[in-house]
Order: structure tokens, then sequence, then C-alpha cells
């Protein structure tokens, strides 16, 4: 893989895997750190393309590290989007102040996510965004970028929640997902819905699909998943 290195400073296991995944779907290079001080040296070691940084760390304020970072000349240019829970107008100023170049809340959308990080790094680093990959299975292929999704070589026409659940099981081919697992990976991990409305949207998604709806299968008392 030779896409953008993004390195992730976040302490919570959670956040951190589902920006790690998010990233790694998007085709993008992936390193982790969990404090201040790991992270440091891997910006210093490793050279990312963009860093990911909550501010609340267990040996160190972001927001402190952010500063610093702008004041060194070796990674004054590097670009900081910072990922946070601290979400007053007083907290954002202070970190576009500090020299961030984005700033995002918790809890965040998804898309959201990863469509600002695209942003930042078509900004500072024209020409280095990884090209799109298509999620392909037999006759049907999805876009993720473009939103498009193909079916013996015709659009089809899907809603937004259908297009996000098709994606999600595309993503992760042969694997059973729970419900909750496809609403987490589809709109985020605090979207407050029913996990049987997943139901619903693939009750959709497979009249759409017609023969190839099949290949979607209910694994009873677990979730659903799409045959390779």
């Amino acid at each position: 893989m030779t896409g953008p290195l993004i390195l992730i400073i976040e302490d919570d296991p959670s956040v951190l895997t589902l920006t790690r995944d998010l990233l790694l779907t998007e085709n993008y290079r992936v390193e982790t750190a969990v404090n201040v001080t790991l992270g440091l040296e891997a910006i210093h070691r490793l050279k990312p393309d963009l860093l990911v940084l909550d501010l609340n760390l267990p040996d160190g304020n972001g927001l402190n590290l952010c500063r610093q970072l702008k004041n060194e000349n070796q990674t004054q240019n590097l670009p900081v989007f910072i990922l946070t829970a601290r979400a007053s107008s007083d907290d954002i100023v202070a970190g576009l102040e500090a020299g961030a170049d984005d700033y995002l809340t918790k809890p965040f959308n998804e898309r959201e996510f990863t469509a600002r990080i695209r942003t930042i790094l078509r900004r500072n680093h024209p020409g280095t965004l990884p090209a799109e990959t298509e999620l392909v299975l037999g006759d049907l292929r999805l876009s993720p970028h473009s939103h498009v999704v193909i079916y013996k070589g015709k659009p089809l026409e899907l809603t937004l929640r259908e297009f996000d659940v098709l994606r999600v099981l595309l993503s992760h081919p042969g694997k059973a997902l729970t419900r909750e697992e496809i609403v987490r990976y589809a709109w985020g991990p605090n979207t407050f819905l029913v996990p049987r409305v997943v139901d619903v949207h693939l009750g959709h998604l497979r009249a759409k699909l017609g023969p190839m709806g099949r290949k979607i299968e209910t694994i009873p008392q677990v979730g659903y998943r799409i045959v390779p």
C-alpha cells in the first residue's frame, strides 16, 4: 500500500479501532499510538502525512502537543486533525488557534470524518490520495467515494441507508455481522437506531438485487453475511 500515512493518537480502544478501520477501508496507511510519548516518537520516526489527535490523553494534553508540533521546524507543516469529546466553542477555537487544520467532536459521523480527512490531504498533499477501490461481488460493483452501485452494467437506485448497509456487507465478505455491528460500521458507534431497522433495509436490498439478493444470508441469532 502506497497511500498517505496517517498516525492516530488516541487512548480509547473503541475509537482507535473504529478510526483505524475507517482509514484502512479508504486505502490509507495507518499507524497508531495511545499516548503523547509514543505519539511523538512515532511522528519523528514515521513522518506521517497527517495526524489524527485526541486531546484527553493519559500522559499529557493533545492541545499542548499540537502547539509543540507547530513550533518545531521538522513538524510545523504536519496537518493535525483534532478528534475529541471537547465540544465547547472555546475548546474548538483553542484547537484551531493551536494550529489544528480541522476539529471534529465525538460522537462523530463516519462519512464526515473520512470526507474531512480527504479534504485536508487534498489541500496539503495534492496528488497523493489513493485511488478509489471498488467493492465487487460478481456482477455487483459499489464505489464508496462516488456513491454509485452498478448491477449487471446498470445503475442500481438505493437509498442512502441501503447503500451504507450494502457497503458494510461488501467490505466484510463472508463474515457474519451482528445487527449492532452493521449499525456501528455504517453510521458510527453513537448512532441511536434500533438494530432491527437493519432488517428493513436488508429486506429492501434483497428485493432490489433480485437473484443477487440471495447472496445476503441471515445467520440465526447472529445477524447477516454476504457470501463471496
